[in-house]
């Protein structure tokens, strides 16, 4: 049985970017092609940890998604893994990884309140750069991209994100991120601040060029969002859309339980024209103390914005 995904009728529809290849495609009323779908169901699987590097390791799924049809991993222009990147501040290996992350596939109560399996990823202890991408590593850029998942938080989000008195500092919490060949990021967090909101959570995206590509850091634009709620401990359905462009027709589009984030037009090319090489579907990654968890469900990957996407 299908789940049930509820959202908001959008208003209009992006062509398709390619032709429907299998049964385990699908397209929507608008013609845009559904690439990828999965709610983690079935035989779908994580491999174990592997492929180690010094302070980090490398972790798969297989599998096919008995619900959608699709089998891991996507294939998403043009091939390339998509896999977990499980970065500590320390040498690990196989055996004391587990010490540091975890990721499993969790039978849990879903977003319609019902059972579900759903991935769920913590990071235990860490310091630094230490965070934990599922991410998308695509071969090359093609088209635009449409991605949707459902994200629950841990319930104590507000207060391991808590500030003190104004002028003690702020969190963050990355929600989702792409970056170029090192030239260009887009970057969702949610962000806890005591001089915005009242102190209170709020949604902060980012166009910059903090893509590991050595540049000075340089802030393109920024976005903040106090209107649209930031429950924690709840599931959120979270939606985001790009045309990548050098002109004014670029946008980066995003919405959290039907209510619009960020709806930005202009240039997102960077200075070297590099290609997204790195799409993070979302990014276990936080400013806060540990632990940190998080659970993701219900995976969609479209060629453009499906009928049923939040108003856009």
């Amino acid at each position: 049985m299908w789940k049930v995904i509820l959202l908001a009728t959008g208003l209009f529809a992006i062509s398709a970017a390619g032709q429907t290849t299998s049964s385990s495609s699908g397209t929507s009323s608008s013609g845009t092609t559904l690439l990828f779908s999965s709610g983690f169901e079935g035989s779908t699987a994580l491999l174990a940890p592997s492929a180690f590097y010094g302070n980090g390791g490398w972790q798969g799924f297989v599998g096919i998604d008995s619900i959608t049809g699709f089998a891991w991993p996507p294939n998403i222009w043009g091939g390339g893994p998509t896999h977990f990147q499980m970065i500590t501040d320390t040498t690990v290996d196989a055996t004391t990884i587990g010490n540091y992350m975890v990721n499993q596939i969790q039978t849990v109560t879903g977003h319609d309140g019902n059972p579900t399996q759903a991935l769920f990823s913590q990071i235990k202890q860490g310091g630094g750069f230490t965070q934990d991408p599922l991410m998308l590593q695509p071969v090359s850029e093609t088209s635009d991209l449409y991605i949707r998942y459902w994200l629950k938080h841990q319930p104590n989000l507000a207060d391991l994100m808590g500030v003190g008195q104004v002028g003690t500092g702020w969190n963050w919490r990355v929600v989702f991120e792409w970056k170029t060949a090192g030239d260009y990021r887009v970057i969702a967090m949610v962000k806890r601040d005591p001089y915005l909101n009242g102190g209170n959570l709020y949604w902060n995206i980012v166009g910059d060029n903090e893509a590991n590509g050595g540049l000075p850091y340089q802030i393109f634009w920024e976005s903040n969002n106090t209107q649209v709620p930031v429950p924690a401990g709840e599931w959120i359905k979270f939606e985001v859309f790009w045309h990548r462009s050098g002109g004014n027709d670029g946008r980066v589009w995003m919405a959290a339980n039907g209510q619009g984030l960020v709806d930005h037009y202009g240039p997102n090319m960077g200075i070297n024209n590099a290609s997204i090489n790195r799409i993070m579907m979302p990014n276990l990654y936080s400013s806060t103390s540990y632990p940190i968890y998080q659970w993701v469900d219900d995976l969609q990957i479209w060629g453009g914005f499906p009928s049923d996407a939040a108003p856009h």
